[in-house]
């Protein structure tokens, strides 16, 4: 197997790190997993804490605790999550989408959210691939508290210019986990280019976009890479922006996603839910541009 395409999984030094590294190697019998002991959480796709290590969810995406034996949690994060995600990204499965369900709002995404957006940003930055102005959101219905959403954590980047497929910020992305999207079908909505609602707006080429998915099964994530001033770059923090500040905007959205997710529980993919969606996107776009016309500003770092 390729080194590249193993999941680097780091386990914060404490009381029984070396234990789970070294239960987590054994159950990885074909070597999908890179399992390194650290001091502090620095850039992984996966960073485990154990009892006392002193980190905790707003860095570390598993907590171990001490009411239960170190080993037997690990051999249920191999079984449940990290086995699942490792074969994944090493693309020995493929990633299908579960059934189409909307959960009422967790707080702890927001939390998510940040944390995996501020390990991308530190990277990017200390490679020398983010400037400094590239911005980093936590976008979609996961970031309006209050709002009933899909279990996926949708995530932006807004990029100087969009990486090429295999790019030094591909590799990036990879090694925290996030893999690029190819789409269910060729036409799946807002896979390489997203939808153009005024031609005079921008040239066609602002609307090419990437998405990647985060195959975690128990937190997975979407990120879609957008270059900066692009149209969908303003409108998603825009949309996210008024529906935090409008109740009944909220409900409205509630309901029409409601409806689209019974009209199309049963399909294979979400591209007819998404396409449903954006029916009450373009009908109040007058109402959050109005509310929030700026968008998105250059260098912000913006991860809430």
């Amino acid at each position: 197997m390729n080194s590249s395409s193993r999941v680097s999984v780091q386990v914060v030094s404490g009381a029984g790190a070396g234990e789970v590294a070294g239960r987590l190697r054994e159950q990885d019998r074909t070597g999908l997993l890179a399992v390194t002991v650290v001091d502090r959480p620095g850039f992984a796709a996966l960073i485990i804490a154990v009892p006392d290590s002193g980190a905790d969810e707003r860095t570390a995406d598993i907590v171990l605790t001490s009411s239960a034996p170190l080993a037997a949690q690990a051999d249920r994060l191999w079984a449940d999550r990290i086995g699942p995600f490792a074969r994944v990204m090493a693309a020995a499965t493929t990633d299908q989408p579960g059934p189409l369900a909307l959960h009422d709002h967790d707080p702890q995404l927001l939390t998510t959210a940040q944390r995996l957006l501020g390990r991308l940003r530190a990277e990017l930055i200390r490679r020398g691939l983010d400037d400094g102005r590239w911005t980093y959101d936590h976008i979609g219905s996961t970031a309006v508290p209050g709002l009933q959403a899909k279990r996926f954590v949708d995530l932006q980047i807004g990029a100087v210019a969009l990486p090429g497929e295999g790019s030094a910020a591909d590799q990036v992305l990879a090694a925290a986990g996030f893999r690029p999207v190819t789409g269910a079908r060729p036409d799946s909505p807002g896979v390489y280019w997203d939808g153009v609602k005024d031609p005079r707006l921008a040239p066609a080429e602002a609307y090419r976009k990437r998405l990647y998915f985060r195959p975690d099964p128990a937190q997975p994530a979407i990120l879609h890479v957008r270059q900066l001033g692009a149209p969908w770059w303003s409108y998603t923090v825009q949309f996210r922006d008024w529906l935090r500040a409008s109740p009944a905007g909220r409900r409205s959205y509630e309901k029409a996603k409601q409806r689209a997710a019974a009209d199309h529980a049963h399909d294979a993919d979400f591209d007819a839910y998404t396409r449903a969606k954006a029916a009450f996107f373009d009908q109040v776009q007058a109402e959050y541009e109005q509310a929030a016309p700026r968008g998105p500003q250059e260098g912000e770092p913006r991860p809430a």
